[in-house]
């Protein structure tokens, strides 16, 4: 398990510190621009390395629906709409919610069928909505009450993400690779953001090189592409109730890189919000956890008789 958590600590880190980032980068060039060129970094890494390994992603008709669902539902949309929230509301909070991804996979697997009803992850689900709403409701919860529109907007990532985890991945092509995989969505997300960008009007380039706009596109770039290969080794060498782990260091380093970035200072309304979807996502996780513990020892028995 070392190596295991060495992957999870640069993941949390990661993904943590990409809003306050992109806030960084978008103050600079404006949310189309960053998308698009930060995702042209990723895909371009990516995709030289599967030249390298001689994996291109495949081009058939199954392929191709895969690149095209998961790189809008899964990465496009959600990156636009972090990116265009996290001009209006602070780092930490939109990091917060976007760490209780989880919470809202297994509401939509719930829904779906897909998943049995626990007392203890349905709690999760509950205490994650009563989060929400302690920072959405208080008048005095936000720097600003005008806030509350895009913090609620900035629950749309999450539940994208769990459209992604629920839905999309039943049609992911298992006999492919997750690199190629990774390859071709972000091929449609560049394609998504380009279209974006243009039809915005908005065309900075990153260059000539300025600190820290373009400094900041290249690491999310860099990155975002590095993400995915330690997000799927994670799952391969520790499993996925390992990786749930993560969010818990998306929240504490997203929320400390806001106060020290950007000087955010949060209301007691908010820290407890912040603390109540942490709570949820405990529940989650730790309800995930005695599910497969559980599915191990069913097993087991199956296996003596």
């Amino acid at each position: 398990m070392g190596l295991a958590l060495v992957f999870l600590l640069a993941l949390g880190s990661i993904w943590g510190l990409s809003i306050s980032t992109s806030k960084l980068a978008v103050q600079a060039f404006g949310p189309f621009s960053v998308v698009f060129w930060y995702a042209l970094v990723a895909f371009l890494v990516l995709a030289a390395i599967s030249l390298v390994r001689g994996k291109l992603p495949p081009l058939d008709g199954r392929h191709v629906r895969y690149y095209v669902a998961s790189g809008l539902i899964g990465f496009a949309i959600p990156s636009l709409n972090n990116v265009l929230v996290v001009q209006q509301v602070p780092a930490g909070i939109l990091s917060t919610m976007i760490a209780t991804a989880p919470v809202f996979t297994y509401a939509i697997a719930l829904v779906a069928g897909q998943e049995r009803f626990q007392v203890m992850r349905a709690s999760g689900i509950g205490l994650g909505l009563v989060g929400a709403l302690v920072i959405l409701l208080p008048a005095n919860s936000l720097p600003d009450a005008g806030m509350a529109p895009s913090v609620a907007l900035g629950l749309l990532t999450p539940f994208l993400y769990g459209i992604s985890a629920v839905v999309i991945s039943r049609y992911m092509p298992r006999e492919t690779d997750s690199i190629t995989l990774a390859t071709g969505f972000l091929g449609v997300a560049v394609v998504f953001f380009l279209a974006t960008m243009l039809a915005s009007g908005e065309t900075a380039l990153p260059w000539p090189v300025q600190w820290p706009g373009s400094h900041m596109i290249l690491w999310l770039g860099i990155t975002s592409s590095a993400a995915y290969v330690l997000y799927f080794q994670i799952i391969r060498i520790a499993g996925p109730v390992y990786l749930s782990q993560v969010g818990y260091l998306v929240v504490t380093i997203g929320v400390v890189a806001g106060i020290l970035i950007f000087d955010e200072q949060h209301s007691l309304w908010a820290w407890i919000g912040i603390g109540l979807m942490v709570s949820g996502l405990v529940l989650v996780n730790l309800g995930q956890l005695r599910a497969a513990r559980a599915a191990r020892l069913q097993a087991a028995i199956d296996d003596q008789d």
